[in-house]
């Protein structure tokens, strides 16, 4: 019987020429392995948009006989499975009250934060860390909630020596910075749910031109890993109304430190002409 983790497999593999209602159903149960794990066939589909038959249908072009044989898969190989479902229940039957608001929310990025590390592969990772580390320029793509964390990677990149620039918009800005790009150039896109229709363009006309890419995004079907060539995958869960980008940013992180260890004397240098650059020209306070 196929593990949690091989029911993504089959889904990213065949997500491409799956029917449009059927590629709800595939995002759904992806994104939410844990709920679909005790839902019923019904719920599934009206939390997907779909009518159940859909669903079902869906079972069937993985290859299962029916939607309790795909829980059944999903269900094998879980960790912490009865802790996880409990917290996803208490979130669907509970409201936050205002005094726990604060609590709640680092709670859930705490979690986001742990769920995320256990989606990276760390063979994928170090290889990311070598593109980025060689590329002739980088430009990172990020708008909206995506922003700021493609705002700290494109900083913490430019002051420890590398060639980054970065597009928060689009338009004219971004259409500049996709006309420079060349083989040997590396593009790197963030982007989570609901996704801008420029990002998706510029992970296109990149693998066109023939430009390396690194997509964060917050699904293995999202349409950035889809085309990326070192896709990573964010928790994204939040008690407010929007997402949450703080995986993504730990994620950043992490690259930005991974890269400060492989070439220390590199850093260090450019670490000092930037503290050279803010003393000369005033910017910071003193004491």
């Amino acid at each position: 019987m196929a593990s949690a983790q091989a029911v993504s497999d089959q889904i990213t593999s065949a997500f491409s020429n799956l029917p449009r209602s059927q590629k709800l159903v595939a995002r759904f149960v992806v994104d939410n392995q844990y709920f679909v794990a005790f839902a019923s066939v019904a719920e599934v589909a009206q939390k997907a948009g779909v009518s159940a038959a859909t669903v079902v249908r869906f079972c069937q072009t993985l290859g299962y006989e029916g939607y309790p044989h795909l829980q059944a898969a999903i269900r094998q190989g879980f960790s912490r499975f009865m802790t996880t479902a409990q917290r996803l229940e208490e979130r669907l039957t509970a409201p936050v009250s205002e005094d726990d608001v604060l609590a709640q929310a680092f709670s859930t990025d705490i979690n986001n934060i742990k769920y995320t590390i256990e989606l990276i592969d760390p063979v994928t990772f170090r290889a990311a860390v070598d593109e980025i580390s060689r590329a002739a320029a980088i430009l990172v793509v990020g708008g909206g909630i995506s922003a700021p964390p493609a705002l700290f990677l494109s900083h913490s990149l430019q002051v420890i020596g590398f060639p980054v620039r970065v597009v928060t918009s689009g338009g004219i800005p971004l259409s500049l910075e996709l006309s420079a790009l060349k083989p040997g150039d590396l593009l790197i896109c963030i982007g989570f749910w609901r996704y801008f229709r420029e990002a998706v363009a510029t992970m296109r006309w990149a693998r066109e031109v023939g430009v390396t890419r690194i997509a964060i995004t917050d699904s293995e079907v999202s349409p950035l890993a889809q085309l990326a060539d070192y896709a990573f995958v964010t928790t994204t869960d939040s008690i407010g109304h929007s997402v949450s980008p703080l995986a993504s940013i730990a994620l950043v992180d992490a690259f930005v430190a991974a890269l400060s260890f492989r070439r220390p004397e590199k850093t260090l240098a450019a670490l000092r002409k930037v503290d050279m650059a803010y003393n000369e020209s005033n910017l910071l306070l003193e004491g």
